[in-house]
């Protein structure tokens, strides 16, 4: 399955992480990373891995330093990975605050 209308996620550094899809995260090359639960993110075990925040026009995921994570959710089976359309570009890095970390470099 080939996805057209994407809603691009990148890391701080500019790179291009992933996009979204019909409520699943899926990483550069398709493979499903997790599902959204409104601006949350977890992964396919269930733990939390951030909230979509939106800096300078573009979505990244971002999770607090210092915060306490929500309870963890029931795991979700394997979803099938899909092909995007085409690659975001990477874009110019952004300065995150301090009490926030890119959710999956850390």
């Amino acid at each position: 399955m080939t996805v057209e209308n994407n809603t691009y996620i990148y890391l701080s550094n500019g790179f291009y992480f992933g996009f979204i899809s019909n409520g699943f995260l899926y990483s550069h090359n398709g493979i499903c990373l997790g599902w959204l639960e409104g601006k949350f993110v977890w992964d396919l075990e269930g733990k939390f891995r951030g909230t979509i925040a939106e800096l300078g026009g573009n979505k990244y995921i971002l999770k607090q330093r210092f915060g306490l994570s929500p309870i963890s959710r029931p795991a979700r089976g394997p979803v099938a990975s899909i092909t995007p359309a085409s690659p975001a570009p990477n874009i110019k890095p952004v300065n995150l605050p301090v009490e926030v970390v890119d959710a999956f470099t850390s």
